[in-house]
């Protein structure tokens, strides 16, 4: 069903070649010939992809060459549908572009030399070498493109799927062990106050002042308070791994870039004014930084690195990118599991988490966390991480592709109407020298009067060449654009002498 509906995609240009009211079109055998080509093509592009190449190219250029003189562009037009379809699918399913490649180039080679041989001129040959250019390769390298990024994607899908599946785990672990170092933090603070309540009670306790039933309420107060501090010690020491934290209780951030910059990491710290932050809070902003410019030692060691914290209505935003690394870690591809425990820490306190690569090539870490701890907005989404990078890599590619693609067309397009600019600009014969011209004169005499090129092309329809002459072409005016773009001096010589000249007008017949 595929093959059929390309077939008739590639058909309507054949056939219009050929019911169209114009010259030189194809005659009712040559368009059956063609549609049988096109048939074959279509029925091999999936299995025999370069094959399939070969045969519409060669109908391309024996109609465009054979057209030269009628009508070169319905020559070119006629099986350009089929060539640039046929192009497209064979680079898309060969399993290997060499082929593709070899014949391309061989087609390309061949065209030309066929156009030289034929008596094409210069002109002929371009477009030929043009026109395989923009109706074949561009196709072919497109078709090329489509199959690798469809491979990319699967196989980024698959492998994305697939870390994901062997990371679930790790990554409740990370979470869990997270919130077990949240809850151990929380019992330092809630224990510290209870300690202070304790000992209040404990003074009223003993406080003479009291009546014995009043002191005995407070003792009884005092033991209550206590064993609530126990029974929080005993559940967050059962929670928490035995496993010593990196932070420091009561090390502010500037303090511990400061102990970072001895340390030897190129660091600078961009704050705005620090307010009284929630004890949670203020952990939660000393974590994410210190975890970050972990990360930077152990992945980007020499990068420059930049911490920013800004105070907002809502709260804070913590911002911690460095540079590309300036020289290799020497380390593997880690899991991210501190990522995952930050982008957990960050939710449980009611905030959100970011990171990724940028686009100079450095790393971004990115919290923005509440004045005050609340309930988590939602499940943490760190777990699409890979997908998202291959998604934005796969992005890039595809627009390297467009911009290499348009940049052969247009390079393409430049340069022949640079050649037909050139041609015309510099084989001019004036018109008043035209007109000077006798028949009968010597060709010294009048070699000084002609310009140092001549035109390669030739207008539709032109005289017959008198017998045994060499003619040359020339230029009426300089711009090849233009209603007379076509129109040509004609100078015959045989023998040393001018036997003939003509103004070849385009359109005359």
């Amino acid at each position: 069903m595929r093959a059929l509906a390309l077939w008739t995609i590639t058909a309507v240009p054949v056939l219009v070649a050929t019911v169209g009211p114009w010259d030189g079109r194809l005659s009712a055998a040559e368009a059956l010939a063609g549609l049988a080509v096109l048939g074959a093509a279509t029925a091999l592009v999936h299995r025999l992809p370069v094959a399939a190449l070969v045969l519409v190219m060669a109908a391309w250029q024996v109609t465009f060459l054979s057209r030269d003189e009628l009508n070169s562009t319905l020559g070119v037009i006629a099986f350009a549908g089929g060539l640039v379809a046929v192009s497209f699918v064979a680079g898309r399913n060969a399993t290997a572009g060499t082929a593709g490649a070899v014949v391309l180039s061989a087609a390309t080679a061949a065209g030309a030399a066929a156009a030289l041989g034929l008596g094409g001129g210069g002109d002929t040959t371009i477009a030929t070498v043009a026109a395989v250019a923009v109706l074949a390769v561009v196709p072919w390298t497109i078709g090329r493109y489509r199959r690798q990024y469809t491979r990319m994607v699967q196989a980024g899908w698959e492998h994305a799927e697939r870390v994901e599946r062997e990371l679930g785990l790790a990554e409740d672990r990370a979470r869990t062990r997270e919130r077990a170092w949240l809850a151990g933090e929380m019992h330092d603070l809630i224990g510290h106050e209870l300690a202070h309540a304790a000992l209040r009670i404990g003074a009223l306790e003993v406080d003479p002042g009291l009546d014995p039933a009043h002191r005995s309420a407070a003792g009884g107060a005092r033991a209550a308070v206590t064993t609530a501090a126990e029974r929080l010690a005993d559940a967050v020491r059962v929670l928490r791994p035995d496993q010593g934290s990196t932070d420091r209780p009561g090390e502010s951030v500037a303090e511990l870039v400061a102990r970072s910059r001895t340390s030897g990491l190129d660091v600078d710290l961009v704050a705005d004014p620090p307010r009284d932050h929630d004890p949670v809070i203020a952990r939660t902003i000393h974590r994410v930084v210190a975890e970050a410019l972990t990360n930077v030692v152990k992945h980007a060691p020499g990068a420059a690195v930049t911490v920013r914290i800004e105070e907002t209505g809502e709260g804070s935003v913590v911002r911690v990118a460095n540079a590309a690394a300036a020289q290799p870690s020497g380390r593997g591809v880690t899991g991210g599991y501190g990522l995952l425990g930050l982008a957990e820490r960050v939710r449980l306190v009611g905030g959100r988490f970011d990171a990724g690569q940028r686009v100079d090539g450095g790393y971004e870490v990115t919290a923005h966390v509440p004045h005050r701890p609340s309930a988590p907005a939602g499940p943490a989404t760190t777990t699409g991480l890979h997908r998202r990078q291959a998604e934005l890599q796969v992005r890039r590619s595809g627009r390297r592709t467009v911009y290499v693609t348009a940049g052969v067309s247009v390079g393409v397009v430049a340069c022949v109407v640079a050649y037909m600019v050139v041609d015309a600009a510099t084989s001019v014969l004036q018109p008043a020298d035209y007109a000077g011209l006798m028949i009968g004169q010597d060709e010294p005499s009048v070699a000084p009067l002609l310009p140092a090129e001549t035109r390669v092309d030739q207008p539709d329809g032109v005289p017959p060449t008198p017998a045994g002459s060499a003619c040359r072409h020339y230029s009426t005016h300089p711009n090849p654009f233009d209603e007379r773009g076509s129109d040509l001096y004609r100078l015959c010589f045989r023998d040393g002498r001018l036997v003939s000249k003509d103004e070849l007008v385009r359109g005359e017949r």
